[in-house]
């Protein structure tokens, strides 16, 4: 089964330093009893070393001896059962949550092969891996290690769909299939392994959801807020059959979250409510990037000034106020698909602006990336008056297909990971690659 143009089913490319980032030095290190391969043969005496661009070329700083190379690779066996804890190649400088409101830079262990060049004046590193090795990964860079098995199976089953069926294949024409971040999917390589993650990955070999014999479009996000949303809501192309609006909770409530907000906002029976996590170490349970808490609902105060900068920023329109904001359309979960900005530009004339998509809501609505597009407006009576706009909101992420809170909610209550995945892609079956 084909996962990327030009490679097999069995090898995915994950960008990992890209030329967005910047970075034009990094360190690699390695163990000594780490099988290494590389293009470059006197790296097999060290155990490490330090990349910077010069003079259009790449330069090993601590090994002058080694002239400057164009394309430097390195090597070593990426099978998943060979796997553990730290095992690879460290980066000591990597990008995580990039443009979003937890980006900071890390650490990361990657195995299989890395090609390092250069591109428009800085590094770029790619990661060639075993598709099993990869899943396995990031089922442990989505959430947390310490998660129950069940959990981490169904992540692990869900991220090997998703890669499978590279439904948006954003970055093919980049040279590779997958960004290491929320873009795609979260790859902080083998850092937070442990046996017993990697069991459930092992455990689950090759395992995937078909729809119609198709490997599925496997989506999913950190929080719902109570209520899946529907696919159409986020993404255009029209209903996927299993990608559809369901309460997150053991029983279906009639109608939707968008009918009531109020009512929604009170519902706390969910799989993914923040009272299923009162006694749980919720830091051993997300992933690392992430800030310890729930994001079953919070609320958020952004200046006028702030929305303005965004305005100017992601539209060119140059406003002088921000006079009413209406909300003209929303999906099942109450995610906001489209809103219109009412206000006075730089010419003093009225002026509305339709910001489109729950995606770019949350861009305009924070000075980084706003949890989730399902809010209201708390001051909507005085936003005329006042110089600041306050948001009630429900969940965390996009909300379609698997609820990644939930499911840990649904584990943490001993339901099985065949049956999680059952409550998130209704219609879909179980079944193994092989």
């Amino acid at each position: 089964m084909p996962i990327s143009s030009g490679l097999n089913s069995e090898i995915i490319r994950v960008g990992i330093v890209l030329p967005e980032d910047k970075i034009q030095e990094i360190t690699i290190s390695w163990s000594a009893e780490l099988e290494l391969e590389s293009n470059v043969p006197d790296l097999k005496a060290v155990q490490s070393i330090s990349l910077v661009v010069e003079d259009d070329g790449i330069s090993l700083k601590n090994l002058s001896n080694i002239a400057t190379q164009s394309t430097i690779t390195l090597a070593c066996p990426d099978q998943v059962e060979s796997l553990s804890t730290k095992y690879g190649f460290h980066i000591d400088s990597v990008v995580a949550g990039r443009g979003f409101h937890w980006e900071k830079r890390i650490e990361v262990d990657l195995p299989g092969k890395l090609d390092i060049s250069i591109q428009d004046g800085f590094l770029k590193v790619i990661n060639f891996v075993d598709v099993e090795a990869y899943v396995a990964c990031v089922a442990t860079s989505e959430m947390g290690s310490e998660a129950p098995s069940d959990l981490l199976a169904a992540q692990t089953v869900v991220a090997r769909c998703w890669s499978l069926s590279l439904a948006e294949a954003k970055h093919l024409t980049d040279g590779y299939d997958v960004c290491n971040d929320d873009c795609c999917q979260r790859y902080q390589g083998t850092s937070y392994l442990t046996n017993h993650s990697l069991k459930a990955a092992i455990e689950t070999h090759g395992e995937v959801l078909v729809y119609d014999e198709k490997v599925i479009d496997a989506r999913y996000s950190k929080n719902c807020g109570g209520m899946v949303e529907a696919y159409e809501t986020v993404w255009e192309g029209g209903e996927v059959p299993y990608l559809i609006p369901l309460w997150d909770g053991p029983e279906q409530k009639p109608g939707y979250a968008v009918d009531d907000f109020e009512m929604h906002y009170a519902y706390d029976e969910a799989y993914c409510s923040s009272k299923r996590f009162q006694k749980v170490n919720l830091s051993g349970m997300l992933g690392k990037v992430d800030v310890s808490g729930s994001y079953s609902r919070w609320e958020q105060v952004m200046t006028k000034a702030d929305i303005l900068k965004n305005l100017k920023k992601y539209t060119g329109l140059v406003w002088s106020s921000i006079d009413d904001i209406r909300i003209m359309e929303r999906g099942p979960s109450a995610r906001i698909k489209y809103l219109f900005l009412v206000g006075t530009d730089e010419s003093g004339n009225k002026a509305e602006q339709m910001v489109k998509s729950e995606y770019g809501i949350r861009q305009m609505f924070s000075e980084s990336f706003l949890y989730s597009s399902a809010f209201v407006i708390k001051n909507a009576e005085t936003l005329g008056d006042d110089d600041h706009v306050v948001l009630r909101g429900v969940g965390w992420g996009h909300g379609v297909g698997l609820c990644q809170m939930g499911a840990l909610g649904m584990a943490l209550s001993h339901i099985g990971y065949k049956d999680i995945l059952k409550h998130y892609y209704p219609g879909t079956r179980l079944t193994s690659l092989s």
